[in-house]
């Protein structure tokens, strides 16, 4: 299911979104909300099973979010039971060309491409291509490792495996040096998978897993059938060129909301693709559950509040009823796009929103917890 919803303000509506007037006309529907006061009231009670109630809320408060942090595009999915039950795009994908978001809209997702990866790792594991305990020096006799070798040290992987690499992660939420190690971490495994598989990363990750779940546009590497879906980013209110990462493993992707719902959805099927997908399977339930294992507060000895993963964030920050063991988060930011994705296996949702604005963190942060709560509101019937 997929819509377009027009993000429109009276004596707007008709206008032309130029770049050069991108940013005075955030600052008038910033103004303009500042005027308007409180966002709309949430709905006092949600009954069960009643998606359309959540749905039309968000519709009403997500122009209002986008107003507050003067940002063009957002694009957003729900998924329950492995069904997208939303999917839809408010704002601009792209101003300049007066193209409107929606729900196929790609956008640069950031660290959450470590997930694609790490997916991508066990695939290759799944198949035997590639061993997650031999060391890559006996994995991939033909593959280059000295140069890596202090890498490794740096990274604190040894021994240097594929299961080594994908435990990598920062000490504190404040530790840049921990995620310049897992960055580097998620290079080399973007490397062996390359390596195992004969094949570009790229290349694998469509074949094996994008094209089993009909995501015919998401992908590492730009190709010429995303030119037309892709958003632009705004930086400071400035359109930003995008330039091609030279770590696409840990933050280059590209995806739409409706393709990481796709994704998501086959998480939550336990690596089996959905219905609507051809119900094959992508990963093996084990693989499935390790993607979503990846976190690793539980031996880490960190007293956090919210529980520090290498790429979930498990117990997302700042509201009581999503804050729970159940959970998976993640954020993905470049320049200019902010992307939140929040997954709870046990109740079978998930939900994603992405922005391109470098504006967008706090949108993206406020309209994913909020969605995820007023679901499990209308899962239990609150």
């Amino acid at each position: 299911m997929d819509s377009i919803t027009a993000f429109s303000l009276t004596g707007f509506a008709s206008s032309m979104f130029s770049p050069a007037r991108l940013a005075a006309i955030g600052s008038l529907l910033f103004a303009v909300v500042g005027c308007q006061g409180l966002p709309p009231a949430a709905p006092a009670k949600i009954e069960k099973g009643d998606y359309a109630a959540v749905v039309k809320y968000l519709a009403e408060r997500i122009p209002y979010e986008m107003g507050v942090s003067a940002v063009p595009g957002v694009s957003i999915a729900i998924v329950a039971d492995q069904r997208v039950v939303w999917s839809t795009g408010f704002g601009y994908a792209d101003a300049a060309r007066h193209r409107r978001a929606s729900g196929d809209t790609l956008y640069r997702v950031g660290a959450i491409s470590k997930v694609v990866t790490a997916a991508a790792v066990l695939r290759a594991a799944d198949e035997g291509l590639l061993s997650l305990d031999r060391p890559v020096s006996e994995a991939l006799g033909d593959w280059r490792v000295e140069p890596r070798r202090n890498a490794a040290q740096w990274m604190d992987a040894a021994p240097f495996t594929a299961r080594a690499l994908l435990d990598v992660h920062p000490n504190t939420l404040e530790d840049t040096m921990g995620r310049a190690r897992a960055d580097m971490a998620y290079a080399l495994l973007g490397d062996m998978v390359s390596q195992a598989a004969r094949e570009p990363l790229d290349a694998y990750v469509r074949r094996t897993i994008f094209r089993p779940l009909n995501m015919p546009r998401a992908g590492f590497e730009l190709h010429e059938r995303m030119v037309g879906h892709r958003a632009a980013g705004y930086r400071r209110g400035q359109p930003w060129k995008e330039t091609p990462q030279p770590n696409a493993a840990a933050d280059g992707l590209w995806m739409s909301a409706s393709e990481m719902a796709r994704f998501s959805a086959m998480l939550l099927g336990q690596g089996m693709a959905s219905a609507d997908t051809g119900a094959r399977p992508v990963l093996t339930a084990g693989s499935a559950q390790a993607l979503l294992a990846l976190e690793t507060a539980a031996g880490s000895g960190l007293d956090l509040n919210c529980r520090l993963a290498l790429s979930w964030l498990a117990a997302p920050c700042g509201d009581g009823l999503v804050s729970a063991p159940s959970l998976r988060e993640h954020s993905g930011a470049t320049e200019a796009f902010h992307s939140r994705w929040v997954l709870d296996p046990r109740d079978g949702l998930a939900v994603l929103v992405m922005s391109n604005a470098d504006s967008g963190e706090a949108l993206v942060g406020e309209v994913a917890t909020l969605t995820m709560r007023l679901m499990r509101q209308a899962r239990q019937g609150m």
